[in-house]
C-alpha cells in the first residue's frame, strides 16, 4: 500500500498515522521556508548588520531625552504662568539670578553691546538652561542606576523633579536678595509645580500602556501615554524657545524722531509724554501686578507708619519736572525721558515715623524685589518725592504704580519703583545694581544728543535744516552745547531753549543749509562748571557711558 506524505491534499487519501520510532517528514516548501531569512514587509528595507548599542548607552540617551522633555514641559509651563498671571515666576527669577551672579564688567559689556535684545536674549538662554538642566539631572540618575519597574522609575522620576528644583534654588534666593520674601515662596511652588508633575508622568507610565483605540502618530508608531507626554514636552519647548527667539528678533531700539517738515525740521518736546517715557526694569517680564486697593506703605522709623493711596493723598502734594535717565543709557541714547511729576515729600513721611539716631542711609524695598538706597541728607531735600503721578495721571504700571521715588540728579536707578516699604540703616547699604558693581553714587554724566538727524540720513539739498537735541548734566545745568559737521575742525554754538525747571534736560538747535556732499556731525555740552563733555568714549559701566555722539551725513 502507498502511503500519502503528510502535507498532501486530503483528497489523495487520508494520511497514515505515525507509527513508533518512525521519522517524521516536512513538506518540501516548508523545508524550505524554515532555512530562509524572513521575507522583508512593506516599507521594509534593507537590515545591515549592526552591533547593538550597550544597555548602559541606550539607558543614558533615554534619559537624556525624558530630562529634556521634562524641561521644555517646565519651561513651557513657567512662561505660560508668567504671562498669565504676572507674578515674578521662574524664567524671571533665575534669569534674575543669574544677572545678579553675572560679573559686573561682563554684564556692562552686554548691555551696552546687546541693549534691547538682552532681556529677550536673557529669557531665552534661560528656557535653554532649564532643558540642559533637565536633561543632565535625568542622565545622572540614570547612570546612578534606579531599581527597575514602576517604583523605581517613579523613585527617579521624583528625584529629578526635586534635583532641578535644588538646582536652582541658589539662583531663586539670589535674585530676591533671600528666602524670606513673598515672589521667592512664589516661585519656589511655581517651581515645584511644574517641574515634579512631568517629570514623575513621564517616569511612572510603562511604555505600552497605548491610549484609547491605539492611536498612532504621522510615522505608524503607537502613540503611548508617554510617547504623548514626550512629544508634548518637545512640542511645547519648541514652542516657548520659539515665542522668546521671536521676542529678540522684534527688538530694537526706539525710532529716531523725524522732522516735521523738509526744511526746518522740529525741536524734542520738552516733557516726554507717559507713553513715550522710556521703561528699564531688571523684570524680565514687565512690572509686578499691585493691587492699588490693598497696597500701603509701610515706613519703620520711631514709630511705624502704614499709609493706603488714601492716606498718602492726605498729604501735601508738589509738582516737579524732571528728567531721568538710566545708568546703561549709552552715547546718544534712548533711555533718557523728560516727566512732570506730582507726589509726596519724603521729608514729610519722615518727620511723621520719627527718624532713628544714628541713621545714615534709607533703604527703599518694593514689590518685585528691587532695593534701593539714599543717604538721609539727601532724603531730607525737599526735592526727594515719593510720586504718585506722572504726565497729569496717575503712574502707570510700568512706571511704579501706585507710589515710586523720585530723586533729582541720580541715575534711574536711585528712583526705585513699585515702592512698599522705607526703612533705615546705619551702614553703608548696597541695593540691587551696587551688588553687581554698579557705582552707588550714580551720578550723571554730562550727555547730549542728536534727535534730528538720525544716523546715516540722506537728506535734500538746497534746504535749511533744523539740527537739534537734548543735553542734561543732572542737577549741575547745560551752560552750553556746540556741534561740529566737518569731523571736528570747527564748532558752532547751537542754541539753547531755557529748561522747565533746574532738573529737567536742555533742548538744543541749530540751523544748518548745507550743501551736497558726505558730512561727519558730532555734538558736545559743557555743565554749568564750564566741564566739557569728554570725547573719550567708555562703556556703561560702572558709573555711566561717556562719549560723543557722532553721525555720518549725506546731503543730496
Amino acid at each position: 500500500m502507498t502511503c500519502a506524505p503528510s502535507g498532501i491534499p486530503s483528497s489523495w487519501g487520508p494520511a497514515p498515522s505515525k507509527l513508533p520510532g518512525e521519522r517524521s517528514f516536512q513538506p518540501l516548501e516548508v523545508a524550505i521556508a524554515s532555512q530562509l531569512p524572513p521575507i522583508p514587509g512593506p516599507g521594509d528595507g534593507p537590515r545591515p548588520f549592526r552591533r547593538a548599542p550597550p544597555a548602559g548607552a541606550v539607558a543614558s540617551g533615554r534619559a537624556l531625552w525624558l530630562g529634556a522633555c521634562s524641561g521644555g514641559l517646565g519651561a513651557a509651563a513657567a512662561l505660560g504662568l508668567q504671562l498669565w498671571s504676572g507674578v515674578p515666576g521662574l524664567l524671571q527669577v533665575i534669569g534674575g539670578g543669574l544677572v545678579v551672579l553675572t560679573p559686573g564688567p561682563v554684564f556692562g559689556w552686554l548691555i551696552d553691546t546687546l541693549q534691547e535684545r538682552g532681556r529677550p536674549l536673557l529669557l531665552l538662554g534661560t528656557a535653554l538652561l532649564l532643558i540642559l538642566i533637565g536633561a543632565a539631572v535625568a542622565a545622572g540618575i540614570a547612570g546612578r542606576g534606579v531599581r527597575r519597574g514602576h517604583q523605581g522609575r517613579v523613585g527617579s522620576g521624583l528625584a529629578a523633579g526635586l534635583a532641578l528644583w535644588a538646582v536652582t534654588l541658589p539662583l531663586t534666593a539670589v535674585a530676591q536678595g533671600g528666602l524670606g520674601t513673598t515672589a521667592t515662596w512664589s516661585t519656589l511652588l511655581d517651581w515645584l509645580l511644574i517641574s515634579v508633575p512631568p517629570q514623575l508622568a513621564l517616569a511612572s507610565l510603562p511604555d505600552r500602556l497605548v491610549l484609547p483605540a491605539r492611536r498612532r502618530d504621522l510615522m505608524g508608531v503607537e502613540l503611548t501615554r508617554r510617547r504623548f507626554l514626550e512629544l508634548a514636552g518637545a512640542l511645547l519647548g519648541a514652542a516657548s524657545l520659539g515665542y522668546l527667539g521671536t521676542q529678540v528678533l522684534r527688538s530694537g531700539a526706539p525710532p529716531v524722531l523725524l522732522p516735521a517738515g523738509p526744511e526746518v525740521g522740529r525741536l524734542p518736546a520738552a516733557v516726554t509724554p507717559a507713553s513715550d517715557f522710556y521703561v528699564v526694569s531688571k523684570d524680565l517680564f514687565g512690572p509686578p501686578r499691585v493691587d492699588g486697593a490693598t497696597w500701603a506703605l509701610k515706613v519703620e522709623g520711631t514709630h511705624r507708619l502704614r499709609l493706603s493711596r488714601a492716606d498718602l493723598a492726605a498729604f501735601r502734594a508738589v509738582e516737579q519736572v524732571q528728567t531721568l535717565e538710566c545708568i546703561s543709557n549709552p552715547v546718544g541714547g534712548n533711555l533718557i525721558s523728560n516727566g512732570r511729576w506730582r507726589g509726596v515729600p519724603l521729608r514729610a513721611l519722615l518727620d511723621r515715623t520719627g527718624v532713628p539716631k544714628g541713621v545714615a542711609e534709607v533703604v527703599f524695598s518694593c514689590a518685585d524685589g528691587y532695593t534701593e538706597s539714599l543717604p538721609l541728607a539727601q532724603c531730607l531735600q525737599p526735592t526727594t518725592l515719593v510720586a504718585t503721578h506722572l504726565d497729569g495721571g496717575e503712574l502707570p504700571v510700568q512706571h511704579g504704580f501706585p507710589a515710586r521715588i523720585l530723586v533729582p540728579g541720580r541715575y534711574g536707578m536711585k528712583n526705585p519703583k513699585w515702592l512698599e516699604r522705607i526703612s533705615f540703616q546705619a551702614q553703608p547699604y548696597f541695593g540691587y545694581w551696587e551688588q553687581q558693581g554698579w557705582d552707588p553714587a550714580a551720578l550723571p554724566r554730562t550727555f547730549s544728543r542728536f534727535d534730528f538727524p538720525g544716523s546715516s540720513s540722506r537728506l535734500p539739498s538746497g534746504r535749511r535744516l533744523l539740527l537739534s537735541g537734548v543735553a542734561w548734566a543732572g542737577e549741575r545745568g547745560v551752560a552750553l552745547v556746540e556741534v561740529t559737521v566737518d569731523g571736528g575742525r570747527s564748532w558752532r554754538r547751537a542754541r539753547l531753549e531755557p529748561p522747565l525747571s533746574p532738573y529737567a534736560w536742555t533742548i538744543w538747535s541749530l540751523a544748518w543749509a548745507p550743501v551736497p556732499g558726505l558730512y561727519s556731525l558730532e555734538v558736545r555740552a559743557a555743565d554749568d562748571r564750564g566741564r566739557l563733555q569728554s570725547g573719550t568714549s567708555v562703556g556703561s559701566f560702572p558709573s555711566g557711558a561717556a562719549g560723543r555722539q557722532q553721525l555720518q551725513v549725506v546731503i543730496g
